[in-house]
């Protein structure tokens, strides 16, 4: 599994992120001036690197400068290296390294840790010589289970028995989905935020991820027009490092992430209240431990099919808020915008800081076709 970004210097960026920007016109407060740090590449044969990296790589990085001054940099790196915090650490210190940076002071950075131990002996059940708990032994049949795997397997059992799957041909294929990017302002938020709070008096409270991800998941439930008995879900990443016990060195990089679980029918789905699926993300959030670690790559580690059915209600969701990728210094300072581009599963979604409103949430989506305006309709309407 690859992730790609994009971050972009010039404010006149095409939607395609290899489009070439003519335009001679200079770009405001940019200089153009060469970063010896990076190789600019002209555009080349895209389908024959894409291919290359895949088959090869762990890590791609492409530049293109623009005719208006601006640039594009295109990184494309391998899950099995970092997650989504490690590689925004990654890309800091890469960035904080970088030529151009000479002279103007480098911030320190966290100096990342590799090392794999602890890790490994909590989810093999076994202590750390430093460590102050342990799992409890269990039998197999009383241990904790990890609520995304069992929601997983019931969504592959609900599809194979769906007569109607074949009405589905062609889901997961990432050629039928349009990428689209909705932004909610902060204005929008609190206005969500008051509309679920007002409920009980103002007495409720929860963060942007929670309304937002509950807002998320009825809406595209609701466009992809899912039957009221059909079991819909939410899976969402939930970063590891200060959650075990005892937490995860800091600097940890990798991978240390789990997928929370919250499943309802698309009935029961569509007729409870945002309030209501807030509080039920917030009890998956909390319910991730060393147990449900342990469960969750013990379930990854067994037996499991090589191709997936089409799971259309599964919605994914992955927050990247807390990682400001359009902050990471390359070249001059700031980028007008940061995006990933063409996920390996091309419906999952992402919340994104946007560069012109911190407190708002991009929301960076694929979605077929035909669904497309519904959610529109239903997503921006708060």
């Amino acid at each position: 599994m690859y992730i790609f970004f994009m971050f972009s210097t010039s404010k006149t960026l095409p939607n395609k992120p290899y489009n070439s920007c003519r335009s001679k016109r200079k770009n405001r407060n940019r200089k153009k001036k060469r970063n010896n740090f990076f190789t600019v590449h002209d555009q080349g044969d895209e389908g024959s690197v894409g291919t290359r990296f895949l088959l090869t790589g762990q890590l791609l990085t492409r530049v293109t400068k623009f005719g208006c001054g601006g640039y594009s940099i295109g990184i494309g790196v391998n899950h099995s290296l970092f997650d989504g915090p490690a590689t925004h650490d990654f890309l800091n210190a890469w960035a904080s390294n970088s030529a151009i940076m000479e002279g103007k002071g480098r911030v320190e950075q966290q100096k990342p840790l590799h090392e794999r131990g602890s890790t490994l002996m909590v989810v093999t059940n076994c202590p750390a010589p430093n460590m102050t708990t342990k799992l409890s032994e269990k039998s197999s049949s009383s241990r904790k289970k990890a609520a995304a795997i069992d929601h997983l397997y019931q969504l592959i059992m609900q599809a194979a028995t769906d007569q109607s799957l074949s009405d589905h041909v062609g889901f997961m294929n990432q050629n039928g989905y349009l990428l689209r990017t909705f932004h909610l302002s902060s204005a929008m938020i609190e206005s969500l935020k008051r509309k679920v709070s007002g409920k009980r008096g103002g007495s409720f409270s929860c963060s942007s991820f929670e309304v937002v991800a509950a807002h998320l998941w009825k809406a595209r439930s609701r466009a992809l027009g899912l039957r009221r008995e059909t079991m819909a879900c939410l899976q969402f990443s939930v970063d590891i490092r200060n959650r075990m016990v005892p937490p995860l060195p800091k600097g940890f990089s990798g991978n240390a992430y789990v997928l929370a679980s919250v499943a309802l029918t698309a009935g029961a789905l569509e007729g409870e209240s945002h309030e209501r699926i807030v509080e039920k993300i917030r009890e998956a959030k909390n319910s991730i431990s060393n147990e449900y670690v342990y469960a969750y790559v013990e379930a990854l580690e067994g037996p499991r099919p090589s191709d997936l059915p089409p799971l259309k209600e599964l919605t994914m969701l992955s927050d990247w808020t807390r990682m400001p990728f359009h902050k990471i210094p390359f070249l001059h300072g700031e980028a007008a915008y940061a995006s990933p581009l063409v996920a390996p599963v091309p419906q999952v979604a992402y919340f994104m800081q946007n560069p012109d409103d911190d407190k708002g949430i991009d929301l960076r989506i694929g979605l077929l076709p035909h669904c497309l305006k519904s959610f529109s309709e239903y997503f921006l309407n708060v």
